[in-house]
């Protein structure tokens, strides 16, 4: 699925981390303005993962009910599952990484967004 075009896209990079294999990442980013999340793209590497899995939300909103795979999101704009999630100032956005790539991996998630809900 090819991407919609975007007008003044914002991106967030979140630097996760060196994640153990069979090991789990958690960390969080609060919104400094209102925006509109269009693709959560999640890398191991640099790389599509190919078995690790994500539990993410913001606030109360649960994104993947208990965990999805990361690769469910795409790594670019060809494979983007394209969303449109309202993401507010001072809403908060979680994430839980596990990793089972068989090795230890730098995972990193990328908040594609638009300025505006």
């Amino acid at each position: 699925m090819a991407t919609a075009e975007l007008t003044n896209p914002v991106i967030k990079y979140i630097d996760v981390g060196t994640v153990t294999n069979g090991s789990t990442a958690t960390g969080n980013w609060t919104a400094d303005d209102d925006y509109t999340i269009r693709h959560i793209f999640i890398k191991a590497g640099g790389q599509a993962t190919t078995t690790s899995t994500a539990t993410l939300r913001i606030d109360d909103y649960v994104i993947t009910k208990d965990e999805a795979l990361c690769a469910t999101f795409g790594t670019d704009a060809r494979t983007a599952l394209l969303l449109n999630i309202p993401f507010k100032k001072t809403a908060t956005f979680y994430y839980s990484i596990k990793n089972t790539e068989g090795a230890d991996k730098d995972f990193t998630i990328e908040l594609v967004m638009v300025k505006g809900s």
